[in-house]
């Protein structure tokens, strides 16, 4: 099972173009699960996973991305998870 956790904040553009990579992902690979996280609803994240720009993509409970990614870095990350 992969755990992807998106940090995000209300307003966010470059989270909600993460978001829609990591749905189109899920459908790629099976043992994608995909959580959503209103960073402003749970600041304890924040303190967690010392968030310092939105979006923040936490893979495995590490950080893996930090602020925009694209769809071939998200999807090499994927492939490079689920190969170990």
């Amino acid at each position: 099972m992969i755990d992807l956790k998106i940090l995000s904040t209300p307003g966010c553009a470059p989270c909600k173009v993460v978001e829609g990579i990591a749905a189109k992902l899920q459908q790629e690979f099976k043992d994608l699960q995909v959580e959503k996280i209103d960073l402003m609803e749970h600041p304890e994240f924040a303190v967690e996973y010392e968030v310092m720009s939105s979006p923040t993509v936490v893979i495995n409970g590490k950080v893996a991305f930090v602020g925009a990614v694209n769809e071939d870095q998200l999807r090499e990350k994927m492939e490079e998870v689920s190969q170990q």
